[in-house]
């Protein structure tokens, strides 16, 4: 009985090793995809720069993505980002994670940018789905290049 509590035991701590998601190859990923993360980060932030408020068009926006980008909320959003870090130049795309569950279907880019106000590495991080390449959430801004150790840094 204790071999198989033991073994059952192992078996649970083995399997929690594994990671809760993974980095993918920049080479595997098709190029049209990375071309649309960064074209995408590219006129949101240039719309910010121009405070020109209006809808992105010409991406697939997920719906729950899209009812944020609202003019006001867009606004809003622009202003922040302008006051905490001036304007922001886009680097280069760094980095894509990948959640390790089946049932996930997205991927996030880590995009390095360049802020005015601060000579530290800084990165956003935009999620876009495999399918049909919805951009949704995250829309993030870290310090961090990874993602999930953001997040992960932020939970207790």
């Amino acid at each position: 009985m204790k071999k198989i509590y033991i073994l059952f035991l192992l078996s649970i701590l083995l399997g929690s090793c594994n990671s809760y998601y993974k980095s993918v190859s920049l080479n595997k990923v098709n190029p049209e995809r990375k071309k649309i993360a960064m074209n995408f980060v590219t006129t949101y932030l240039e719309k910010c720069d121009n405070k020109d408020y209006s809808e992105l068009k010409g991406f697939n926006i997920s719906k729950r993505f899209k009812a944020k980008l609202n003019a006001d909320s867009l606004k809003k959003s622009c202003e922040n980002i302008a006051f905490r870090n001036g304007k922001i130049t886009v680097d280069q795309l760094v980095s894509i994670h990948t959640i390790t569950d089946i049932k996930d279907y997205a991927d996030v880019f880590n995009i390095k940018v360049k802020l005015e106000k601060s000579n530290t590495p800084f990165y956003l991080h935009l999620g876009m789905y495999r399918d049909q390449n919805y951009i949704d959430f995250p829309f993030y801004f870290s310090a961090e290049e990874n993602y999930y150790k953001t997040i992960k840094k932020k939970t207790p």
